[in-house]
């Protein structure tokens, strides 16, 4: 395992750190050996990971800037737009992203440019670079050609082939960055299920070679089922389960419904760019019409709570029928002016509902945020006031409810106390990226691991690395 001051001093290498055994401490104490250091990442999420560590290790922000790569790409191009030539306004499109990324690499080439970063920087230190694309690469490279630079990732963890992060680590990344050590101590599991940390370790490994994991083996739970919706998989033993929870599916729609299905129980996160969420507010702007804005309305309802109905015989519940009364009532109103105070009524009752529960209480409530802001009057219109809210999300970042049910996607860099994986056989129908998706699903559990699956003997293809 390398040291953070024999790496304080190494111009070009990679590190490649397994999930939980300690990257983010490194990459903070080999910062606070320099002078000025630059960290990037690829999210907001990570940025704050980063910031966080070094909070708690006592390192001054003074000593250390910390941006995405998209971030810093953007400031730099914009700064000298004459060289760099950079789309308007932020990046919408793949293409505009890669005319973003070239510009920034040329203007690398620029030695008055290339000063600048030198004095501003001592030392840079690229985070989860398993993660980057082909110009990603380049523009670290170019980087590296100015200050020394270290990256960090696992080939292991690098989920987003879809996304164009394929590249090779033996034949590209080493070619620029040799090999400079792995990490080798699971302090995610120390203290708390060592055991578990080691499968995990050993799992990792025969994941690499392709080899076939038994799922009856080792500090961790089985349960034999093909459904994915079998519901003792989420609730038998919960109350023995304290402590953070998540269930992980790879299909975003199966988490959604899976959210419904356990009545609330286990909540869907949503993705930063909260694409439902703006695509309700693009619908409620369309129209002052009441009949459209109200579809608007029942349509996100209907996406957000599971509603509980009743059964043969059984009596209405009183409390419940003076609610849809009174939400019938002020949906007629929501056309009068910006729909917005009708629409926030609407929302609380929904909550008090007592056969409703909410599933993707994330959104709803980042659309009653946008609701209040559009009722103040602070902004025009539902979508500015969706942008902003979640604007600030970013910037803040998010807190997770006590279980969530979501995707490696969005969960890869945290982890959870206890982790449950619905028919773990669903991995190999991905169309990339089974082995790894699979590998950081398990490498988010600390203390339990419950993984269901109709066949014992797991089988994924030999990833790419």
């Amino acid at each position: 395992m390398p040291e953070s001051a024999e790496l304080a001093v190494t111009q070009v290498g990679a590190i490649v750190a397994p999930a939980g055994h300690g990257k983010t401490e490194l990459i903070a104490n080999v910062a606070a050996l320099g002078r000025r250091a630059l960290i990037l990442t690829h999210t907001h999420a990570g940025v704050h990971a980063i910031r966080n560590r070094l909070k708690r290790l006592g390192i001054s922000h003074r000593s250390v800037a910390v941006d995405t790569i998209a971030g810093w790409c953007m400031r730099y191009a914009n700064a000298f737009p004459g060289v760099a030539k950079p789309p308007d306004g932020m990046p919408r499109s793949g293409d505009e992203w890669d005319q973003l990324y070239r510009g920034t690499i040329l203007a690398l080439q620029v030695q008055a440019i290339r000063d600048v970063v030198a004095a501003s920087y001592d030392k840079i230190l690229i985070d989860e670079y398993q993660d980057c694309h082909l110009l990603q690469h380049a523009l670290s490279v170019a980087l590296s050609e100015i200050v020394p630079t270290l990256i960090f990732g696992d080939p292991m963890q690098g989920i987003f082939e879809f996304a164009g992060a394929t590249l090779s680590w033996d034949g590209q990344i080493h070619h620029n960055f040799p090999f400079a050590g792995s990490l080798d101590t699971p302090y995610r599991w120390q203290g708390k299920n060592p055991e578990l940390g080691a499968w995990i370790a050993e799992t990792r490994e025969k994941l690499m070679a392709g080899e076939p994991i038994d799922l009856t083996a080792g500090p961790i739970t089985y349960r034999q089922t093909d459904d994915v919706f079998d519901m003792g998989l989420f609730f038998d033993g919960i109350d023995d389960r304290e402590g953070t929870q998540a269930a992980i599916h790879c299909r975003k729609g199966v988490c959604y419904r899976l959210a419904s299905a356990t009545n609330g129980g286990f909540q869907a996160i949503e993705e930063m760019a909260a694409g439902r969420l703006q695509n309700f507010a693009i619908a409620w702007d369309a129209s002052s019409e009441n009949a459209r804005r109200l579809a608007a309305v029942k349509s996100l309802i209907d996406e957000c709570v599971h509603k509980k109905q009743a059964q043969d015989g059984e009596a209405l519940d009183p409390e419940d029928e003076v609610m849809a009364s009174e939400m019938n009532a002020i949906a007629k109103t929501l056309g009068d002016g910006n729909g917005a105070a009708s629409l926030r009524k609407i929302f609380a009752l929904a909550r008090k509902r007592p056969r409703w529960r909410l599933f993707r209480g994330e959104m709803w409530r980042d659309a009653e945020r946008a609701i209040a802001e559009l009722e103040s009057e602070r902004c025009e219109t539902m979508s500015e006031a969706t942008a902003n809210i979640r604007q600030r999300m970013t910037n803040s970042g998010r807190r997770l409810p006590l279980r969530t049910v979501s995707t490696p996607l969005l969960l890869k860099g945290l982890e959870f106390d206890h982790v449950v994986i619905p028919n773990a056989t669903h991995f190999a129908n991905e169309d990339s990226a089974q082995a790894k998706l699979f590998y950081v699903a398990i490498s988010r559990a600390t203390r339990s691991l419950t993984i269901a699956s109709s066949n014992p003997l797991l089988k994924l293809p030999k990833p790419l690395l």
